[in-house]
């Protein structure tokens, strides 16, 4: 994000109207020399939001808010202080000045934005007179959306043929910029051709936080097809996994932001807008990262994740759950909608009303009853078996939570859940953590006992008695390497995964190592269930190596990964010289028959 040059940005309240500002966002009247309205940041019948020409400040005498034309344009639109300072300037006519300390905008990205909107405006264009509208237009009525929430969210229309490039095919730049923008791509049937990737669907712009067209979501309104949905690839200016459909709308469109409700759907966002419930965003065909929870705790400090009601829903918010423990902080709340079986926000909100929806809201469970109530689905709670496992997998997630106090309150929550005090849980906890006691009995230092066999030894070679000279067990490095990964696995990047390609005999802690290194953020319980028949070792061995603070994994890691390494090549040493002694032996041997 470039840097606003400090004098222009100290300068900038005295080289506009904040009456002017203002009075495009609330309707202001005049009141001796002042302005008033209704504050927009509460909710009041008697106008007492005072705005002042000649002092350029704006006050509110009945919640005490006031400050200059930044600070109000900062709240009401819900914008950074760069933002907010070019959307004055731009609502001015004004030029801002930027630091020149600060590397300039990439002049590439600068083309990829103004192409990006012309293709939108093309998509616009053609869901009023392309022949081909029909289909298109039927659907949208039929999902009850109005002109005015189409043009709100500019809805458009890939027409069935290749014309975006009608528009653009005298311009080779352009072009080279449709396919890295992945709107065209390369007809393999015909030489020097293209085709367009979004083609016969229901176009929905997606905008950056500024109003930028970045990508595009398409779908078809044929539904006989599985692919319903074509979504934009990875592109300079466009990641899905940092950023949210509606957000911009949000910010625009909403009076105030008390929570916002995260769902799943392009049309779960559009017709909830249509509904009158603005505050909502939906992820783009990805699991929720930690990039949108930060991008939506600067906006608010409550998130509802709104899903289905049936399995898949549920599988979703507990992914949800995992991501959002660890970056949690002080004033943050985390609720969880589910709503009816075969239900989502676009259906459910037609056939009920907005009111009743705005209900289940909020009466969205809190993150806590969510946790304990997911994991009480998956033990016998009533047996004392089933409460020692539903203890050890709430302690688990209790873990992964950096923020202290919320931690101890969950901590009190699961003591009330199992009916023991909280020094009794946190005793529970501390032994969980301690490591197994030694034998107490003297062994000969000459005693060499056999390796014992891991489940995640993945070996289909025979126990043969060990060595004169004994290696460290390579089974058990690998346990130990496969509890701290599901740990911490993070810790894993290229350079570890090739290495940890080399160790044979460890199938499962490569998969494991693979999976990490392909999805980020993943979850301890994504992990697991690749391997259902070992989920439980898989667990225990998590909980030997569990959540300990301010300790160095990776190093405690490297060091079993290193130890490997230098025992698989004193065994190929080995395997070498004895084959070379072999050699000489075969070869010796040859040479007596031979005499």
């Amino acid at each position: 994000m470039p840097f606003i040059n400090a004098d222009f940005k100290d300068d900038l309240p005295s080289r506009v109207d904040i009456v002017d500002i203002i009075n495009q966002r609330v309707p202001l009247k005049k009141a001796g020399k002042d302005y008033k309205a209704c504050c927009p940041f509460h909710h009041e019948k008697t106008p007492s939001f005072i705005v002042s020409a000649e002092k350029q400040m704006y006050k509110c005498f009945g919640c005490g808010d006031g400050n200059g034309v930044i600070n109000f344009v900062m709240k009401f639109d819900h914008l950074g202080l760069v933002e907010a300072i070019e959307t004055i300037a731009s609502e001015s006519g004004i030029s801002v000045v930027y630091d020149k300390n600060v590397k300039p905008v990439d002049i590439g990205l600068t083309r990829y934005f103004d192409l990006m909107q012309r293709v939108g405006q093309f998509y616009t264009q053609q869901l009023k007179q392309s022949l081909a509208k029909n289909k298109v237009v039927s659907y949208v009525k039929y999902r009850g959306i109005s002109d005015k929430i189409a043009k709100r969210f500019e809805l458009g229309f890939a027409p069935p043929n290749s014309n975006l490039l009608l528009g653009f095919e005298q311009d080779y730049q352009d072009i080279a910029d449709l396919k890295v923008m992945g709107l065209l791509g390369d007809d393999q049937y015909r030489s020097g051709k293209y085709y367009d990737l979004f083609k016969d669907r229901l176009m929905f712009p997606i905008h950056n936080n500024k109003g930028n067209i970045i990508a595009f979501g398409g779908r078809l309104c044929n539904n006989n097809f599985k692919a319903k949905y074509l979504n934009s690839p990875e592109t300079p200016i466009f990641s899905k996994s940092k950023e949210l459909y509606g957000l911009y709308h949000m910010r625009k469109y909403s009076r105030s932001i008390d929570y916002i409700l995260v769902v799943e759907g392009y049309m779960d966002v559009v017709s909830l807008h249509q509904a009158g419930i603005s505050q909502v965003v939906a992820t783009l065909g990805t699991v929720t990262t930690v990039e949108h929870l930060n991008i939506l705790f600067r906006t608010t400090n409550t998130i509802i994740f709104c899903f289905d009601g049936d399995k898949a829903g549920e599988k979703a918010a507990w992914r949800a759950l995992n991501i959002t423990l660890p970056v949690i902080k002080a004033g943050i709340i985390i609720k969880f909608l589910f709503l009816p079986d075969k239900e989502d926000p676009d259906t459910l909100v037609k056939k009920e009303s907005s009111q009743a929806f705005v209900k289940r809201i909020e009466n969205a469970q809190f993150l806590s009853k969510f946790l304990f109530s997911h994991i009480k689905t998956e033990v016998d709670f009533n047996t004392i078996e089933g409460k020692t496992l539903f203890l050890e997998r709430v302690s688990m997630l209790l873990g992964k939570i950096n923020y202290e106090t919320y931690q101890h309150q969950l901590l009190e929550g699961l003591a009330g859940e199992v009916n023991q005090s909280v020094k009794q849980i946190e005793s529970i906890l501390e032994r969980q953590d301690m490591p197994p006691q030694s034998n107490t009995f003297d062994i000969s230092k000459n005693y060499e006992s056999p390796p014992i066999m891991s489940d995640f030894y993945d070996s289909d070679e025979k126990y043969q008695a060990p060595m004169s000279a004994p290696l460290i067990s390579n089974n058990s490095l690998i346990d130990q390497m496969i509890g701290l990964l599901l740990n911490y696995p993070s810790m894993v990047d290229k350079m570890v995964m090739l290495r940890v390609r080399k160790i044979n005999n460890a199938d499962i802690l490569k998969k494991l190592a693979d999976s990490v290194l392909l999805q980020e953020d993943i979850t301890l319980e994504t992990m697991v269930e690749q391997f259902p028949q070992k989920k439980q070792q898989l667990l225990n061995l998590y909980n030997k190596k569990r959540i300990l603070k301010n300790y160095d994994y990776k190093d405690e890691f490297l060091d079993a990964l290193l130890k490997i390494e230098e025992r698989q090549k004193e065994k190929s040493a080995l395997l070498i010289t004895n084959e070379v002694e072999y050699t000489k032996s075969l070869q010796a041997r040859k040479g007596k028959l031979k005499s």
